[in-house]
């Protein structure tokens, strides 16, 4: 890849744990450089500054009209993504939202809408996309294999996010739009979607605080219906307890007239046990796949320098597919019936 790198604004860092991975992946990549950051908590922005020496700027719209800049990640909590990424719009600047795209469907079409107007590409923060098996559950699906599809399970559970280790923001319905739902079931949706290439027409969902005493849901479950007529599930709920392994886990199962594929990030791992400072205790998994953070920053940057969206990236087109499924469980959940999606 040829070309001078291309400068990165990180725009909003209430995503703590998030933008660090990602910043951290933009210094890693010989064709990204990060300009600087801004965020009006210094909290958010404090790692990123300390631990990859990115700049912090005081002043928003100073940090966009920089020259250098040609690109923005937006990191800030759900409800500011709207402002910012217009903002970024208005500056001519590519953006790399964090997910979910935004706590309703009118904010999330009017970001969409807003940089097709600027002529700025809009990508939505989807790592998963970027697991290697994931790849290949796609070229599987696509080339046959399965036959029709018949039945799609997936999940993406984890931990509670709880302070100190996450933003309060988190867990705060105005701010995030909700709870584990919201937060964990837009990754599978995508992954479903991405693989599948059918949509979700139809959501009976149950979500419920139940673990952890919060003022959102932390427990879900969404029975979906796709186009084709097959049907599926999934559980986004953070319920995974404090001894488990691994913090998160993804797994996604397709069933066929053909076939079937079931594959999950925990079975791709290797089993550790340190008494290293600074290690985590106990026995924990390690991952064998590659990063996908890197590997969805280099997508993201190739996209800006090729002028186009390029595989297997997630555009804002996307964002709001997966978004409108995970409130129309929220609406199904409440009305204790089945919604169409939309």
């Amino acid at each position: 890849m040829s070309g001078a790198p291309v400068g990165v604004a990180v725009l909003g860092a209430a995503h703590t744990g998030h933008v660090w991975a990602w910043t951290r992946a933009l210094t890693r990549s010989p064709h990204a450089h990060v300009v600087g950051a801004h965020d009006p908590e210094p909290e958010h922005t404090r790692w990123i500054h300390q631990d990859f020496g990115v700049p912090l700027v005081d002043d928003a719209d100073e940090l966009l009209a920089d020259p250098r800049v040609g690109a923005v990640l937006v990191c800030s909590a759900t409800a500011d993504h709207r402002a910012h990424v217009e903002l970024a719009a208005r500056h001519g600047r590519h953006v790399l939202c964090e997910k979910p795209i935004a706590t309703t469907l009118p904010d999330a079409e009017a970001m969409v809408a807003a940089c097709a107007a600027a002529g700025v590409q809009l990508h939505l923060a989807y790592p998963s996309r970027f697991v290697p098996w994931v790849a290949r559950a796609r070229e599987a699906v696509r080339a046959g294999h399965l036959g029709e599809l018949l039945g799609l399970v997936g999940g993406n559970r984890g931990r509670p996010p709880l302070p100190l280790a996450y933003p309060a923001w988190i867990t705060d319905p105005a701010l995030a739009g909700g709870g584990a739902l919201i937060d964990h079931s837009v990754h599978v949706t995508d992954a479903m979607r991405h693989v599948s290439g059918l949509e979700v027409v139809e959501v009976s969902a149950e979500a419920g605080a139940l673990l952890w005493g919060l003022e959102v849901d932390d427990v879900a479950v969404l029975s979906l219906r796709f186009d084709n007529g097959a049907v599926g599930s999934v559980d986004p709920s953070w319920s995974v307890p404090a001894d488990a392994p691994w913090d998160y886990d993804f797994f996604l199962r397709l069933l066929g007239t053909e076939g079937s594929l079931d594959l999950t990030d925990t079975a791709g791992a290797v089993q550790l046990v340190s008494t290293a400072p600074g290690a985590p205790p106990g026995l924990r998994h390690v991952g064998l796949d590659e990063d996908p953070d890197l590997a969805m920053v280099e997508a993201f940057v190739a996209s800006v320098r090729a002028g186009r969206v390029l595989e297997p990236c997630a555009t804002g087109d996307d964002g709001v597919r997966s978004l409108a499924v995970a409130l129309a469980g929220y609406r199904s959940s409440a009305a204790g019936e089945p919604v169409a999606v939309g």
